[in-house]
């Protein structure tokens, strides 16, 4: 395995508090990469590492293969392109921002008009190459933020949020846009997002982030509180787990793993709560429920399913789930 990033010991400390803590990572070349996780979880701190604009309080970085210990040199530097949340474009037309890039990173003038037209293809947005920049969508905005980040072949593109305030459409369209980018460019892409569903559905492999620190466990179903003799309390509920931990601050529950009934089952499993379903969602070939019982839990479960159970919003519901169906962290 061929490594983009490697990092050891990491620690990013912010007034006194540290917001970042990453004893081993190693994200592997020419993937698509999800990093999942709230906000606050630090998706941005650790793109921010990753992109060399800030440095680690305690650890090292390894890029390529090679530790970086002082400042990027100009070669290390044009391998890597960061698309922040919420792009900027400077007046002119989308052919002058783009350019701007291209001549930033020393490209020599007579490549210009070929790179330029090369990346707006690939986001599909070559009609906008002499579109003023100030006119541009939000869908808009994010392509050619990417065309530009992409004109100078960087091997490496980290983007922050990049479906945060985008319709279902500009959304679909961005996410085919990453996967070309990942299949056909060989291009090492990270990206941040809070909608786990999306993460997976789009990367190779995800990092999952809860308060600044790495965890293999699921982010769905998340609660925060304390435990006692196998029972977790979230101050709204109590949920049992076969857990020996005294320490532990997080729960997390599988949705696969939770059992929808119109009423309260007659079985061994020790967590059974009522709830009101609050929304139907289609995630790829399978339905997402959410459902109010004084926490919010995610269920997955099929079209068929969904279909025999006869739900509709607002719906009372019984869910019901194992103890040892629950990860204790």
């Amino acid at each position: 395995m061929t490594w983009a990033y490697q990092l050891n010991n990491i620690k990013v400390i912010r007034d006194q508090r540290c917001i970042l803590d990453i004893p081993e990572l190693n994200l592997p070349k020419n993937q698509c990469i999800s990093l999942l996780g709230d906000n606050g979880a630090g998706k941005s701190s650790l793109l921010d590492l990753l992109a060399f604009v800030s440095k680690p309080s305690e650890g090292e970085i390894t890029l390529a293969g090679q530790k970086i210990n002082n400042d990027l040199n100009p070669k290390q530097r044009s391998s890597i392109a960061y698309i922040a949340q919420h792009p900027y474009l400077l007046s002119g037309s989308v052919f002058d921002n783009i350019q701007l890039a291209l001549k930033l990173q020393g490209v020599k003038s007579k490549h210009h008009s070929s790179l330029i037209k090369t990346a707006l293809e690939q986001v599909n947005a070559s009609h906008l190459i002499h579109q003023a920049a100030s006119t541009l969508s939000g869908g808009e905005l994010k392509r050619v933020a990417i065309a530009r980040a992409i004109s100078y072949e960087p091997d490496i593109l980290l983007l922050d949020e990049p479906f945060s305030h985008l319709d279902q459409t500009q959304m679909q369209q961005l996410e085919v846009i990453l996967q070309q980018l990942s299949q056909q460019a060989n291009k090492t892409i990270i990206f941040s997002t809070h909608n786990r569903f999306q993460g997976l559905a789009l990367a190779e492999s995800t990092i999952n982030l809860v308060e600044g620190k790495l965890t293999s466990n699921p982010l769905l179903n998340i609660f925060h509180g304390k435990i006692s003799n196998e029972l977790f309390d979230t101050g709204k509920l109590k949920i049992h787990t076969t857990s020996q931990l005294k320490q532990a601050q997080h729960l997390a529950i599988n949705p696969t793993e939770i059992i929808i009934s119109s009423h309260e089952l007659q079985s061994s499993m020790r967590n059974q709560f009522q709830g009101r379903l609050i929304l139907i969602a289609e995630e790829g070939n399978a339905i997402r429920l959410s459902i109010d019982c004084s926490e919010l839990f995610q269920v997955i479960i099929s079209s068929e399913a969904l279909s025999e159970l006869n739900l509709s919003i607002g719906s009372t519901v019984w869910l019901s789930f194992k103890s040892t169906a629950v990860n204790v962290f």
